[in-house]
């Protein structure tokens, strides 16, 4: 992973010579020096900006969880993993400040059984306390993959809009809209993961599972590319729907617009929705 500068050149990290690999006076900088000062969790989601696969993310995920990890041993195979439930284990039984990695960017993660799973296993590690100082990155096609109360906890979103290249969001959630806000923040890049490390030892072997994945009994939790874009389509509809939801709930709870005689009829006009749609959003 590169650090991110203020002049926009990307200096090499040094393998583990730093507490924080991120660069310093820059947000991530920032956020991860309380998160070490706080001795608290951090939660980190890594998708594509268009939705593809190939761009990146399975690196991208590893080196910030080997740049955030500050055990001994680093980031090892052990804390790493393609299954939702062997994280939520290594969550409880790692050293604390550990890096952890749920890759789910090429494994089915558009698949409705494994997100389901990915998103359980995320809500029980948020509900232990979100005290064992764990460093969790879980990279998907799209966060809209990830459930909304989970978002709402989460810290960090980094969208990558080529290979190699970031965007980092914070997720902010603002209770009395209660909208997710999500501030884009600084440009992160990676570079490839270097050769003859115990980090790309991690890399072969989580790639050498996924293939054995797809060539084995449990490649039926792969989807073929027309349905990969058909749930990709699905999750940005129902984003849509999500944030048109919320802005309409946060209409009616708005003081100004209680005093007056807005109706819920004229608002789902407006919007081109029923006045009993307008009442369903209202009562969710």
């Amino acid at each position: 992973m590169s650090r991110s500068t203020a002049d926009g050149t990307h200096p090499d990290i040094p393998e583990k010579d730093w507490d924080n690999p991120f660069t310093e006076g820059l947000p991530l900088h920032e956020l991860f020096d309380d998160v070490l000062s706080e001795s608290r969790d951090l939660i980190i989601i890594i998708d594509d900006y268009f939705g593809r696969r190939g761009t990146g993310k399975t690196i991208a995920s590893l080196q910030t969880g080997h740049g955030m990890d500050q055990t001994k041993q680093g980031l090892t195979w052990a804390k790493t993993s393609l299954e939702p439930e062997e994280i939520r284990n290594a969550y409880a039984s790692q050293p604390e400040q550990s890096g952890l990695v749920l890759d789910e960017g090429e494994v089915g993660a558009s698949n409705r059984q494994a997100m389901t799973e990915t998103n359980q296993a995320l809500r029980e590690i948020m509900s232990m306390g979100r005290v064992e100082q764990k460093y969790v990155i879980v990279n998907t096609p799209i966060k809209g993959f990830i459930d909304k109360d989970i978002l709402k906890l989460a810290d960090v979103w980094i969208s990558m809009v080529r290979k190699g290249l970031g965007l980092v969001h914070f997720l902010e959630w603002e209770p009395y809209s209660e909208q997710l806000l999500t501030p884009a923040k600084q440009w992160i890049e990676f570079e490839d993961i270097p050769t003859e490390t115990d980090v790309r030892s991690v890399y072969q072997k989580l790639t050498k599972e996924k293939r054995k994945k797809i060539g084995d009994e449990d490649g039926a939790e792969y989807l073929s590319r027309s349905d990969h874009q058909e749930k990709l389509q699905q999750a940005r509809e129902q984003a849509r729907q999500d944030e048109r939801n919320d802005i309409i709930q946060s209409l009616f709870n708005h003081p100004e617009i209680q005093n007056t005689a807005v109706s819920q009829r004229m608002v789902g006009e407006a919007v081109g929705v029923s006045q009993s749609t307008i009442s369903n959003i209202l009562q969710s």
